[in-house]
């Protein structure tokens, strides 16, 4: 008996691989020129800044600090924002 085996293939399935660091912040598009407020991932994406630069930013006085925290989450108000930007 003749087994030629040298024209088997054996595929081997890798799980894809998974992302490291950190992603980019998608959040809902908020108009700044209507009343409301502005989380993390909402002023990340109006400054186009990472969750880190943001932090050291407000430690620094670059950013503006919350406006306030509503169940230990900061958030800022759109007349804020619009005024940094502004200046």
């Amino acid at each position: 008996m003749n087994l030629n085996l040298s024209h088997q293939t054996t595929t081997v399935s890798t799980p894809p691989k998974r992302q490291r660091g950190h992603t980019t912040a998608r959040p809902p598009a908020i108009p700044l020129d209507q009343p409301g407020r502005l989380r993390v991932a909402n002023i990340m994406s109006v400054l186009s800044i990472s969750h880190s630069s943001l932090y050291r930013g407000i430690r620094s006085g670059r950013y503006p600090s919350p406006d306030g925290y509503d169940r230990s989450i900061p958030f800022w108000n759109t007349s804020t924002v619009k005024a940094f930007l502004d200046a």
